[in-house]
């Protein structure tokens, strides 16, 4: 295990919906924190090219997660404040906050058994301003219209995760795998989300045009590493071309 603790991307909530991963109840939840008790994290299931590249890859992986576990709570936060009659979309909302702990806490177990890498601190620098860009605008609605398209990427990098070279069998594959079943189900959640906040089409289509550059920009910064494990990026974007048109 490496004995360099990396700072989080982003803090943690300050009333986060969940104290605590045992309060992660739900079914693939609980899949994720029983990959967590077998430690398939351990060095052994992992060889040294797999570990190098992963070690400039998950990084990215964690500041997303941590970016979207607030983003969901300060709107579970902004809706309970207000008159709104929202119960329904706070449950739901509160439900993503907890599955992105989840992820975020596997991603960090696997990070623990990773070297640090130099670029570290610079890969972290970068998607945490990626996230910032992201969250500068003008309405909580074109926030989570953003949040969807976002989450559609995510979903289609674990799936490619899933059948990269590490293979099916392999732990992170495995992992990515269940995390991929959670990311489908948010896409649905925040696009349901945006929409009761306005949205329409033609917003979903005018930012995906916006996100999809930006992202391979961020991800483009470590392709050589993402080519080791099997994955291509243009051809992952290509599939995402469509997705809100």
């Amino acid at each position: 295990m490496n004995d360099i603790s990396l700072n989080r991307c982003f803090a943690s909530p300050l009333e986060p919906s969940v104290s605590s991963i045992l309060d992660c109840s739900g079914a693939n939840s609980q899949r994720i924190r029983n990959w967590m008790a077998n430690r398939y994290n351990s060095a052994i299931y992992y060889s040294e090219e797999e570990r190098e590249s992963l070690a400039h890859l998950i990084p990215l992986l964690l500041c997303g997660e941590q970016s979207a576990q607030l983003v969901f709570n300060n709107e579970i936060q902004r809706l309970c404040a207000s008159d709104e009659e929202a119960s329904s979309a706070i449950l739901s909302l509160k439900e993503v906050e907890a599955e992105e702990l989840v992820h975020d806490l596997a991603l960090q177990q696997v990070q623990s058994e990773l070297p640090i890498v130099e670029q570290t601190i610079n890969i972290q620098r970068q998607a945490k301003r990626f996230y910032l860009q992201l969250g500068r605008v003008n309405s909580y609605c074109e926030h989570f219209v953003r949040i969807a398209i976002l989450d559609t990427c995510v979903t289609q990098i674990m799936h490619e995760f899933e059948h990269s070279k590490l293979g099916k069998g392999h732990p992170f594959a495995f992992l990515c795998g269940l995390i991929k079943k959670d990311e489908a189900k948010h896409v649905y959640v925040a696009k349901h989300h945006a929409q009761y906040l306005g949205a329409d089409r033609t917003m979903f289509i005018a930012e995906h045009e916006m996100v999809l550059p930006k992202l391979y920009t961020l991800l483009s910064s470590q392709s050589a590493h993402f080519e080791a494990l099997g994955i291509e990026l243009t051809q992952l974007f290509n599939k995402l071309e469509d997705k809100w048109a």
